[in-house]
């Protein structure tokens, strides 16, 4: 593992260590690192170990109760509360660590945000946890049965035809399981939610955001889907541009938090 290699790595600030990683929030209020508009220490954690995978095996991990046990499960990654990997969450701000020593740090500036802004979207996403749908419910059942083929891009294979995400019959064929697909594409159309029209899941974060950036995407192997903009993106949205993914905030309801994967530009 290379020493001390720091990058920028999803929407994020990563620095890869002898025993791990550091990766924080690129953000920052008054020289503290502080979360994205759709990013928690679970999507820190699932973007560090995306990171640190590509550099050593990491069988099992265990992790602090700040991070959602079953989306890291779903992104296939084993849990175990004995394993020599470990999540440590800061507690002063939007950093963790995943390494064998539980001793990593890395100082390093962010980018300024504005503590109204921040402040408003904490409060949008504590006000959705409570609020009720008004649009097209998701049952918890239907969210956690669905979300690890959608975020590991699981697909299939019917004839000439890849298929994300999977299903179970079409017509009165049964497609074959296939590799995932590869996590890249290009925006063939574009469009942008509105705050007043946007759905009730993102009716209270899209006027805040000044509407909701959403991409319709040609995937490298073939199938395409609708993904949203991540809600942090800086980059411009336009046709034939080039999209990566990764996990972030969808949107909540019934108490809990959807994940889901997000394009970035």
């Amino acid at each position: 593992m290379s020493s001390n290699q720091c990058v920028n790595w999803q929407g994020n600030l990563a620095c890869l260590q002898q025993e791990g990683l550091v990766i924080k929030s690129r953000h920052t209020i008054d020289g503290i690192h502080v979360f994205g508009p759709d990013s928690d220490y679970t999507t820190l954690a699932i973007s560090g170990l995306s990171l640190l995978s590509d550099e050593c095996d990491i069988d099992s991990i265990s992790v602090d109760e700040n991070i959602d046990q079953f989306v890291l499960q779903a992104c296939g990654y084993l849990i175990d509360e004995n394993s020599v990997w470990s999540i440590q969450c800061s507690v002063d701000n939007a950093c963790l660590s995943i390494s064998r020593s539980h001793e990593l740090d890395w100082d390093i500036e962010g980018e300024e945000m504005e503590s109204e802004f921040h402040d408003s979207i904490s409060k949008a996403w504590a006000e959705e946890m409570t609020a009720v749908s008004q649009g097209a419910f998701v049952s918890e059942q239907a969210y956690r049965s669905g979300a690890s083929s959608r975020i590991n891009f699981s697909s299939q294979q019917l004839g000439d035809i890849r298929i994300w995400p999977p299903r179970e019959m079409i017509g009165d064929q049964r497609p074959e399981e296939a590799p995932p697909l590869s996590q890249g594409g290009v925006v063939e159309s574009w469009t942008k939610l509105s705050a007043g029209g946007a759905p009730s899941e993102f009716s209270l974060r899209a006027p805040i955001l000044e509407g909701i950036g959403t991409v319709f995407v040609r995937l490298d192997d073939g199938p395409c889907g609708v993904f949203l903009v991540a809600d942090d993106n800086d980059g411009e949205i336009a046709i034939g541009s080039r999209v990566s993914f990764a996990v972030r905030k969808i949107y909540a309801q019934d108490g809990l938090i959807r994940y889901g994967l997000k394009a970035l530009l």
